[in-house]
Order: structure tokens, then C-alpha cells, then sequence
């Protein structure tokens, strides 16, 4: 922590997220990327499970890595090597830190990962960087064709260390970018002198918050407000033909649906937490 003119300031790791536009070419690259992505991190957990149940043996980050160095090199996994190799490390330190938090208590025992729901790829050092295009910033990853289009929301702080872009059920796509930045204690809500401000917050369905203020915060009910749509977009789900082009368009305006309520769900309670934030010492 740093000490400058009575006001503390520390530096912390905080990601940014940013809506990303890929071309029909850079969604099939991505696509693979994430089968890729998958697979290796569903068949390094089926490896380190069948060593320590059936041989009695733990294997390392490293000694995953060895053995999928000699996987890509086999014939019927050779469609490895045809996307970023960071992407696939990347995959076994996300497994290696699972099973970290699964020995401290933090988390369940590792699960495979399903085609269903977000996707996900991680990529750090120089297999990312943000170039200049036509004057517009855009995301470059390794392997990637062209420089993808990102629509920018807010400056980066600082020289991103990773990202990793997902893929939604809606079918959207999203980067964020790891950013190391300096913060500073936030100033209290009365000032220099005085009692501290002290709320306390009781969480409820009819109002989703009241506060010892007297203050009731409404509960915008998100969910009822689009549940007309939703059933109307369930229904026209239920007649396609499951697996067809058809449903699969329909699933995605299911999940559209979905993920708005979601977003919207997410906004609201993101600016009720920062208010009070902004207004109380302690809550």
C-alpha cells in the first residue's frame, strides 16, 4: 500500500468487460477454439482422476502439460494444434487452480464443462494485443483471422495482462481484459469530522431492499415483466424440430429473453450497491 498526502492507495487486478463483434470467419475460428478449449480441460480432469483413483498417482500442471504436448503429436487429436496453444495451457491452469480451490475448501470437486452455456478462452502474453484499424481499436488474438471489432464502453487504466472472450447462450460475444490499476480509499460519506454513517439493508420480495432509513427500494420484478415474451418464445421452441436450424434460431431468441432479463437484473442491482456505497460508511 501506498501513503500520499493522507490518503491510502493500493493497487488491485480488475476486469473489464466489453461487447465483441467477430466476423463469420473469426466466430468459426472461435468456435474451434472453444471445442478445443473444452475437450482439454474435460480430458486433463478424466486424467488426473483416473491417476489418483486407479494408480494412485497426482499428476501436476506440468506433467498434464507434457502429456498434452504428446497428444497433439497423436493422429486422432492432432486437430489440436490448430488453434492457439496458450488457449489450451490456459485451460489446464483453470483446471489446476479448480482443484486448488477444491482442497481449500473454497469450491466442489472440479465437473466437466458442457457444450451448453457460456464457452470460454483465455488468452495472456503475446497471444493478445489491441491494435489500430481504420482508427478504431480492435482485438487481435493468435491464430486468429483479422482483428476483431470491440465497442469500446470506457479506456482501459492500463496495459491489459490477459482476456478471455466468452461466447453466451444467446449467442453474444464478450472479452474482458485483466488490468492491474491503483485505487484509493474511498472518502467518508460525512466528511472529515463526525459519526460514521451506518445503514442496515433487510432484503425482501415485495421490496427488494429496506433500509434502516425508513427507505424501501422496489422490486422491479424483471422476470414478470417479460414473462408474456418468454412463454410466447417457449412455445415456438417447443414446436420446431429439436436440432434443427430451425430450433436452433429459436433457441437463441429463448436465450436473447433470458439474457435480458439477466442484464437488466444486473444494472439495477450494480447502481443500488454503488449509491449506497457512495452515501454510507458502514453497512
Amino acid at each position: 500500500m501506498i501513503f500520499a498526502d493522507n490518503v491510502m492507495k493500493h493497487e488491485i487486478k480488475r476486469t473489464y468487460r466489453y461487447r465483441l463483434y467477430p466476423g463469420e470467419a473469426q466466430r468459426a475460428e472461435l468456435a474451434r477454439t472453444f471445442g478445443c478449449s473444452r475437450w482439454v480441460y474435460n480430458w486433463a480432469l478424466e486424467t488426473k482422476t483416473k491417476a489418483y483413483y486407479q494408480d494412485e498417482e497426482s499428476l501436476s500442471f506440468t506433467d498434464l502439460s507434457s502429456r498434452l504436448t504428446s497428444k497433439k503429436k497423436e493422429e486422432e487429436t492432432e486437430w489440436l494444434s490448430e488453434v492457439s496453444a496458450v488457449t489450451l495451457q490456459q485451460s489446464l491452469r483453470n483446471l489446476n487452480q479448480a482443484f486448488t480451490n477444491f482442497f481449500e475448501g473454497r469450491a466442489e470437486y472440479p465437473s466437466f464443462k458442457s457444450k451448453k452455456g457460456d464457452q470460454t478462452a483465455r488468452y495472456v502474453g503475446t497471444a493478445f494485443d489491441i491494435r489500430e484499424e481504420n482508427r478504431k481499436r480492435k482485438l487481435r488474438l493468435s491464430k486468429m483471422p483479422g482483428l476483431i471489432n470491440i465497442q469500446w464502453s470506457r479506456e482501459l487504466p492500463s496495459e491489459p495482462s490477459s482476456c478471455t472472450v466468452t461466447k453466451n447462450a444467446a449467442g453474444q460475444y464478450h472479452v474482458c481484459f485483466v488490468c492491474t490499476e491503483e485505487v484509493r480509499q474511498v472518502p467518508r460519506a460525512d466528511g472529515e469530522g463526525g459519526d460514521l454513517e451506518f445503514v442496515g439493508v433487510d432484503l425482501g420480495i415485495e421490496s427488494l431492499a429496506v433500509l434502516s432509513t425508513g427507505e424501501k427500494v422496489g422490486n422491479p420484478r424483471w422476470f414478470e415483466n417479460e414473462y408474456k415474451r418468454l412463454r410466447r418464445e417457449q412455445q415456438k421452441l417447443s414446436r420446431k424440430e429439436k436440432g434443427s436450424n430451425n430450433w436452433e434460431r429459436q433457441r437463441k431468441r429463448v436465450a436473447k429473453v433470458h439474457q435480458r432479463i439477466q442484464d437488466r437484473r444486473k444494472d439495477f442491482i450494480e447502481k443500488l450497491t454503488t449509491r449506497l456505497v457512495g452515501n454510507f460508511d458502514v453497512i
